[in-house]
């Protein structure tokens, strides 16, 4: 859906308030991915719309074309569904009445700032990522990462370093690489996405329809949050992550949690809970690991950040699940085929209590279809997909299917 908002004015029949903190880029920002795109021409200062609610009667002529625009269709030029493009200009010749809120998205994409004191934004290239360390010198040791554009709260500068704070992680980053400020706050607002964040101290049952009546495709965890496709009555449609078809194609992942159990709001990414281990192996937990295990683990975390290529096989270039698998443990001296089905099959099964770093987690929905490497402390790093690229996660944020040791020691 197009729409030109912003570059004229209004007529008797629109309410009009200005929002100082509108811009074009937030305008821009605020498109649902697959809807087409906002434009905003700043012509007139004192028209500059941000986040309207469309409130319309059913039978408003746009382009010549009946639509009914009310809130179940989001916020116009967002997340409306309409078969082709329509440029909606508000003059006198729009017949019927079209009244503009100017209240919804962007005072919902807004509420992500009052999550933080003073927002800190990670300033590093989408193939990078920025350690968080316990003491503020490159000396001290990696407690987690932060990948483009992760938000944090920070605590107090010290020297060179920032106190920072983001999701579950509490630690010191180099202060050159946060963003602050006005700019932070713009950014926040372009990268907010509307989440499902569980608040149970369990984790959550996936349903495949909205229904307590309907099957369970997976369990989801309480330490991460969901993209959220949809609201409806009393449960939330979300995405999963990392499901493929053998074509490459991403499966309909997606299922329906309760809502009295989710928080859904927008939300900007947070950092990643993560601690390198010790090259000449030791003990994660319980379970012991070797020197192979650990420089595996360690190895295959440098790429968090990089791409998601179908049939790619690339670290750097891009690669899917499998072929992030392969490359990773090849470098090892193991080979393995390039199919998280067929690595499945590979090495010795084992059970969550006795998984070491090193092994793989297999997932899916219909067999198996993704495979993630278990890198200790109850993460795993992996290759999600086209959206996310090489990331770190809890083990747990899907059921998993199957959990394999191909290393042996």
């Amino acid at each position: 859906m197009h729409y030109a908002i912003g570059d004229y004015h209004m007529n008797r029949n629109v309410k009009r308030r200005v929002n100082k903190f509108a811009s074009v880029l937030l305008l821009s920002s605020m498109v649902c991915a697959g809807h087409g795109a906002v434009t905003a021409h700043a012509a007139d200062h004192d028209t500059m719309v941000a986040g309207v609610r469309t409130v319309a009667s059913s039978g408003n002529m746009i382009s010549d074309r009946k639509v009914s625009l009310n809130e179940a269709h989001g916020v116009a030029g967002m997340a409306i569904n309409l078969d082709g493009y329509y440029e909606a200009m508000v003059s006198d010749e729009v017949s019927g009445k079209l009244e503009l809120e100017v209240k919804t998205i962007v005072d919902e994409k807004a509420s992500v700032l009052k999550d933080y004191k003073k927002l800190g934004i990670a300033d590093v290239k989408s193939s990078n990522y920025l350690n968080i360390r316990k003491k503020p010198s490159t000396d001290g040791e990696v407690c987690g990462k932060m990948t483009q554009y992760t938000a944090c709260d920070i605590i107090k500068k010290d020297g060179d370093w920032y106190k920072i704070k983001s999701g579950s992680v509490t630690g010191y980053v180099y202060a050159e690489y946060i963003i602050t400020g006005e700019k932070a706050q713009e950014i926040a607002l372009k990268q907010a996405e509307k989440m499902a964040v569980v608040t149970t101290d369990s984790n959550l049952n996936v349903r495949k329809k909205p229904s307590t009546d309907s099957s369970i495709i997976t369990k989801i965890s309480t330490e991460e949050r969901y993209e959220v496709q949809s609201v409806k009555d009393d449960w939330v449609k979300i995405s999963l992550d990392g499901l493929t078809d053998e074509d490459g194609d991403e499966l309909d992942s997606t299922g329906y949690i309760s809502a009295d159990y989710c928080e859904v709001k927008y939300a900007l990414k947070s950092a990643v809970k993560y601690t390198p281990l010790e090259e000449g192996g030791g003990t994660n937990g319980s379970t012991a690991y070797s020197s192979t295990r650990a420089g595996l683990c360690n190895y295959a975390c440098q790429f968090v950040g990089n791409p998601y290529v179908w049939g790619g096989t690339s670290l750097t270039n891009g690669a899917d699940c499998s072929g992030f698998v392969l490359s990773v443990f090849a470098k090892y001296g193991v080979y393995l085929p390039h199919s998280s089905s067929a690595q499945s099959y590979c090495g010795t099964r084992v059970s969550s209590s006795q998984m070491r770093p090193g092994d793989l987690v297999f997932y899916g929905s219909g067999g198996i279809n993704h495979v993630a490497i278990y890198i200790g402390d109850g993460m795993i790093v992996h290759a999600a997909n086209t959206r996310r690229g090489i990331v770190i996660n809890s083990w747990n944020y899907m059921t998993p299917v199957k959990i394999v040791n191909v290393l042996g020691n």
